[in-house]
């Protein structure tokens, strides 16, 4: 009996999530940013959907690939990084994350090089995808605004 009720917790605790939360949605974001913050190119690369999309702050469209390969470089490296998430939604299986960003790029990087010393103010919108009981990173907008 003991071991039947072992087993039944274990895979309870090893099934994913049958429904998509707003707490497992605010989850995913953090993951996104810590992600971005220690450059872990081959979390990035599992954590993404097959099609995803950003457009980037410095003006261009970029695909996972892409994306995947800048972070492994340290394209994308920053000395600081904030997030205020500002709103967040979910329909269906999809979940939206907004809010605005304040991030100081590394020198190195390419907004570090397109802007140096400064700590940029950012809008952003996050967009994943629930499939197979968690969230995939499905796309994000970036814009630098005035500050």
């Amino acid at each position: 009996m003991l071991i039947g009720v072992m087993g039944l917790l274990l895979m309870g605790a090893a099934a994913p999530d049958p429904e998509p939360t707003e707490a497992s949605l605010r989850a995913a974001d953090a993951e996104q940013m810590r992600i971005i913050v220690e450059e872990d190119a081959a979390a990035q690369q599992a954590f993404m959907h097959p099609n995803y999309m950003i457009n980037a702050p410095a003006n261009a469209v970029k695909r996972k690939a892409e994306v995947v390969a800048m972070l492994g470089r340290g394209d994308i490296a920053s000395e600081t990084f904030e997030r205020s998430i500002e709103a967040v939604a979910l329909t269906g299986n999809v979940g939206i994350v907004m809010g605005r960003e304040a991030v100081t790029p590394a020198p190195a990087s390419n907004l570090g090089r397109l802007h140096p010393g400064e700590t940029l103010q950012r809008r952003f919108t996050n967009v994943f995808l629930w499939e197979g009981g968690r969230w995939m990173f499905l796309a994000r907008q970036a814009s630098i605004v005035a500050p």
